[in-house]
């Protein structure tokens, strides 16, 4: 009727598009094919520039392209093109670059090619570029390629750092769920604000604060995990010195174990082996074979009988130097271990920081029973306040955390491992018993801390939840002559170390009988399966 729109049937509206498509894909496919026909002959010049400009200008991922336009970019540049011609030449590339963002601001070919213009030209206008990435936050603040371009370009224009720091407070104050903004700001934070005379990482009074900033960005959403992860990163941002564990030195070999991985030139320079205090000379490798490891096979060639007097002088990454002795029973090599302390050294101001906000996070659990980023949080609090004092309730909740969040239970299942090893540790380094047998009763599903074991004769693993994964770590038990691995979830031998071994206990898993023949005629020491 008159007076009405026309509106087209579905079919009609689909006869359309594709008939638009068709139309678009026959210019693209004639382009293209030009193109590539121009780049064969090597004629790069300005028309090509001009052809794939025009095919950007639609589809900005399509990263040949941009590296033809560097291409012939670079064959002006080393032409001596006129200088006034090549500026013009670069700011023409820039506005492309530009158009390309606001078809997809998240290409990262666009931006790529931004970087490369900026680095290549000579006269880079760093303050426009910063312009520019204030627009693009303001459109979507969370735009993680806008923020990767950022830092570039803090890096070249170096801006004052607090400038850049109070940037991101504005842009978390307008939405707290920026992952990419809480990561910026923990990058500044360090080296705006680090602890000078404790050698902490973060000064405490503004540790506290940026504690007190995340929890408010936690408790707006509950859900939200960004500000989470960020308060996670703040509580690991505590002084940690790396320690010499324990060492065991036998006439074959010594091995001296650490609490982190350590590389070569570091074992070297802080670890002095002296026997009737005449210091031995000898040669380092890795237990893997890696660069870095955490425990360190020494080759001496001295001559280990009864009654030495043999101790370590070992210098921590703080240039504290410690006499660590050892002890020798009948029929064993000589053994020196350290005290165990696996607590967080926070600065008080932080301990009764963390403690208010243990106490808040108890009332939001109340309020929210379900928020399992609250609980969480609360048994991570526990734990970094006091891990031996709130053991208990740290394993109640990481058991209930295992049933209402069922996808991460492997992570949980993890903690428990780790701090549970942890736990069994303190007792375990009190007593001169050379075995190692698990005692809680979550089962293992991996073997951290392993090192700390090393010197053991017997290690009883069985009955565990063990997968064939966790075998090349058995490598730091080095002087392990039994070594059980029974009823556990092994299916396959493949990366079993080599280990000085008596017998080996793999009673109980699903292993290839044929792996277990192989394994046989390779070693000498009894198996038992």
């Amino acid at each position: 009727m008159h007076g009405r729109v026309k509106v087209r049937t579905t079919e009609e509206e689909k006869a359309r598009k594709e008939r638009e498509r068709q139309e678009k894909l026959k210019i693209f496919k004639y382009a293209m094919q030009k193109i590539q026909s121009k780049r064969k002959s090597s004629e790069l010049d300005k028309e090509l520039l001009e052809l794939t400009g025009k095919v950007l200008s639609s589809n900005p991922d399509i990263y040949t392209l941009w590296n033809i336009r560097r291409d012939i970019l670079n064959i002006f540049r080393k032409n001596n093109e006129a200088d006034e011609s090549l500026s013009q030449m670069f700011d023409a590339e820039l506005h492309l670059t530009e158009y390309c963002l606001k078809i997809n601001p998240k290409s990262y070919c666009a931006w790529h090619q931004r970087e490369w213009v900026l680095t290549t030209r000579t006269d880079p206008d760093w303050s426009t570029e910063l312009s520019l990435c204030n627009t693009y936050l303001k459109l979507d603040s969370r735009n993680f390629h806008t923020w990767d371009y950022r830092r570039f370009v803090v890096s070249q224009c170096k801006p004052p750092l607090k400038v850049e720091f109070d940037f991101t407070t504005d842009k978390l104050l307008e939405d707290f769920s920026n992952y990419s903004a809480w990561h910026y700001r923990s990058k500044m934070l360090v080296e705006l604000y680090p602890d000078l005379e404790g050698g902490r990482p973060i000064e405490d009074s503004h540790h506290k604060h940026e504690l007190k900033m995340v929890q408010s960005a936690a408790f707006t959403d509950p859900d939200d995990t960004s500000a989470w992860f960020y308060q996670r990163w703040l509580l690991g941002a505590v002084k940690t010195t790396i320690r010499l564990v324990t060492y065991v030195i036998a006439p074959k070999k010594a091995t001296f174990a650490f609490s982190k991985h350590v590389d070569l030139s570091f074992v070297r320079s802080k670890t002095f082996l002296l026997i009737n205090n005449q210091e031995i000379v000898g040669e380092w490798y890795s237990c893997t074979g890696n660069m870095y490891d955490v425990l360190w096979v020494f080759k001496h060639w001295a001559s280990i009988t009864d009654a030495l007097d043999i101790k370590v002088m070992y210098e921590n990454n703080d240039g504290i130097k410690e006499e660590i002795l050892s002890s020798k029973c009948s029929n064993s090599p000589y053994i020196g271990r350290t005290e165990i302390d696996f607590e967080r050294k926070y600065s008080a101001p932080v301990v009764e920081e963390l403690n208010n906000q243990l106490e808040a996070c108890r009332q939001l659990l109340e309020l929210e029973p379900d928020s399992k980023w609250t609980l969480l949080t609360t048994t991570v609090f526990l734990h970094c306040i006091n891990s031996r004092l709130n053991y208990k309730e740290v394993m109640e909740n990481l058991k209930t955390l295992k049933n209402v969040d069922k996808l991460r239970a492997g992570y949980y299942s993890d903690l428990i491992t780790k701090w549970s090893v942890e736990e069994q540790l303190y007792s375990d380094y009190k007593s001169d018993n050379r075995q190692f047998k698990v005692r809680f009763t979550e089962t293992m599903s991996s073997l951290p801390h392993l090192q700390y074991y090393s010197f053991c004769e017997e290690v009883d693993l069985s009955n565990q939840n063990l997968s064939s994964k966790v075998l090349p770590s058995l490598i730091v038990l080095q002087h392990c002559k039994k070594l059980s691995l029974a009823n556990n979830k092994l299916t396959s031998l493949r990366y079993f170390p080599i280990l000085d071994l008596e017998e080996l206990n793999l009673k109980g898993n699903e292993l290839d009988k044929n792996e277990i023949e192989l394994l046989k005629t390779s070693k000498n020491y009894n198996i038992i399966y």
